[in-house]
């Protein structure tokens, strides 16, 4: 997961800027015509300016000197013109890789294995990459706009340095040792000043980082009040209820204030920078003109190239200080980068399986668990405590797993259908390893509905389907069978009817129960030959409960079945029954042979017993 963390900076940079140059070619081309025009379009107007000061001196015609006039402006202006057209499209190339990170991070969201979404250290990565995307404007933004700087000053240093040559080999063998010490003077003061500059920039990029980070803490807090809970239908109610008003506001206005804490920071850190930096400009800007002027006083060079070579000089200067500021900003891009390429480079461990499942479903499924046990990422205890277990479900087969709340019932199921890989042992499926099965076939099995299913803001055909692709009797049979039909017959638009109203003002607001029918159609509209609900009739009313119950059967059809609930009556509907505590099965059996026993079963079923007439 920190693989990256032991790289040199170099390394990590070589690999951020492949990645970069694989997906955004263009923009490194453009970026590089833009620094080009960029850094040597300053310099036509500075040799003419010089070109114009010493026609005038030497009393050149006016004809001349317009002719001198007129084609500097006009290259000048069709540089110009170069220089806008590749900065717009380069800025606009620039704002794509924003979103092409934000794309390749959520591909990435959903392809990664299910436990690191759950794994906190790897979530924060992922927050911390949001925050430089939301907050600095991506990864490649904080890659590629340094390397325009720097390209920019590169070619504006060669240009200077090939313009402002004559300044110090003029008049060299005359009194030559006071312009050596006058140019080593120069050059150590020019030196100074960017390199100052440099380390001011170094240790403002340290400062940026932590600040930027406190920021990133203080907005989460506050992005989360304001996106979800403020706007969020679900949690108006509470809201005004409990009359929550006060302590989210609260919450909000203090990490509010600590955001623009952090941005007061931020900008006075800026200022002080941009003081320094204007301090070492101006040394070295009367240090250069007082050198050229004294070299035109002697009569070495003209008035006019005072001008040309002084503002050279200067910005030569300037070049240098933006390729060491780029050098600092990408140091910068790879500490963030480091992360970046973490989330990135994970893998998806469980797709390496060969072993096909197709010819498996027709025979029922035979399950094994071998000293299986399971504990969640960071955390060392054991959820599920060497289970051993052998299931023989044929076609038809219902069997109810029941158990206290953190007995390991959901866990299990996690397990089987391989969201995580156990800790210690092997789950067989048919007498293989189900780590050996190809993984996509694999989740082909299994049609899940799980405690904390999510129907999404789409239309009612895309939620069942799982696709833009829906046929439509298919879809309209698995709501019938879920009991969503009442409801499905009142609705204008049919399975194109949007859930909620987010993206169509027109859409319908379903209730828990009808949440809850909606994710069982799902699951029968997958049509997978193994069927798990987990607490499939918790938000369910008492009628609805009982027709699921009672319609069980014609609910999976001839399908395998597993039926998780803290509901007992339901496991009269079942043919065997899987009792778990603590993590591993304390009792199995029928309803009836385990009413008989004294065990939890028992105890379960004689609490729950007064409220059912059973």
């Amino acid at each position: 997961m920190n693989k990256n963390k032991e790289m040199s900076d170099i390394t990590v940079f070589r690999k951020l800027f492949s990645v970069y140059a694989k997906n955004h070619s263009r923009t490194i081309v453009t970026g590089v015509f833009c620094s080009l025009v960029g850094g040597f379009r300053p310099y036509v107007l500075i040799i003419l300016s010089g070109a114009l000061i010493d026609g005038l001196m030497s009393g050149m015609d006016f004809l001349h000197l317009f002719y001198y006039l007129s084609g500097g402006l006009l290259a000048n202006g069709v540089l110009q013109i170069a220089e806008a057209w590749l900065r717009e499209s380069f800025n606009a190339q620039v704002e794509n890789c924003m979103e092409k990170q934000n794309f390749d991070m959520n591909e990435q969201s959903m392809a990664i294995d299910f436990e690191n979404l759950e794994n906190p250290a790897i979530q924060e990565k992922k927050r911390r990459q949001e925050q430089v995307v939301n907050v600095r404007g991506g990864m490649y933004w904080m890659l590629i706009w340094p390397m325009d700087r720097g390209l920019t000053g590169l070619v504006g240093v060669i240009t200077a340095f090939s313009v402002a040559l004559p300044l110090f080999t003029r008049g060299a063998g005359r009194d030559g040792m006071l312009y050596v010490v006058l140019s080593v003077l120069l050059g150590a003061m020019i030196a100074l000043a960017a390199y100052a500059s440099y380390k001011n920039s170094k240790h403002w990029n340290k400062q940026i980082k932590k600040l930027f980070d406190g920021y990133a803490n203080s907005s989460r807090v506050s992005n989360y009040i304001l996106h979800h809970i403020l706007f969020g239908s679900e949690t108006g109610k509470d809201l005004r209820i409990f009359n929550q008003k006060e302590l989210l506001k609260d919450g909000m206005f203090a990490n509010e204030e600590a955001c623009i804490g952090f941005l007061k920071k931020i900008r006075a850190a800026g200022m002080k920078q941009g003081g320094l930096e204007a301090t070492f400009s101006m040394v070295s800007c009367g240090l250069v003109y007082l050198y050229a002027a004294m070299k035109a006083y002697a009569g070495l060079i003209t008035v006019g190239s005072v001008v040309k070579y002084a503002t050279s000089v200067i910005k030569c200067v300037e070049g240098i200080k933006n390729m060491l500021l780029t050098l600092s900003s990408w140091k910068q891009a790879v500490d963030y980068g480091r992360d970046y390429l973490d989330y990135m480079e994970l893998a998806n461990e469980k797709d390496t399986g060969e072993a096909h499942v197709a010819d498996h479903p027709g025979q029922g499924i035979c399950l094994e668990c071998e000293h299986v046990s399971f504990h969640y990422p960071g955390s060392e205890q054991n959820v599920i405590r060497d289970l051993n277990l052998k299931l023989d479900l044929k076609p038809g087969d219902h069997l109810a797993i029941v158990g206290r709340n953190g007995s390991g019932k959901t866990t299990f199921i996690k397990l089987l259908c391989r969201l995580y890989d156990a800790t210690e042992g092997c789950i067989r499926v048919n007498g293989r390893d189900i780590r050996d099965y190809d993984y996509e076939e694999y989740l082909r099995l299994f049609s899940v509905v799980f405690q904390d299913y999510r129907i999404f803001s789409l239309k009612l055909g895309e939620n069942i389907a799982a696709s833009e692709q829906i046929e439509e009797a298919r879809a309209i049979e698995a709501l019938q069978k879920s009991g969503f039909d009442e409801r499905f017959a009142w609705l204008e638009g049919g399975l194109n009817t949007y859930i909620g109203k987010d993206f169509e003002e027109g859409g319908v607001n379903v209730s828990g129960g009808e949440r809850q029918k909606l994710a069982i159609a799902r699951a029968i509209y997958k049509n997978a030959p193994f069927v798990i609900m987990d607490e499939p009739t918790a938000a369910l009313d008492p009628i609805s409960e009982c027709d699921v119950y009672e319609g069980f059967d014609k609910l999976v059809g001839d399908k395998a079945a597993v039926y998780i609930s803290h509901r007992l009556a339901s496991c009269r509907f079942c043919g065997s029954i899987l009792v778990f505590d603590a993590g591993n099965v304390v009792q199995s059996g029928s309803h009836e042979a385990l009413v008989g026993q004294d065990g939890i079963y028992r105890e379960m079923w004689n609490a729950q017993a007064q409220y059912y007439n059973m």
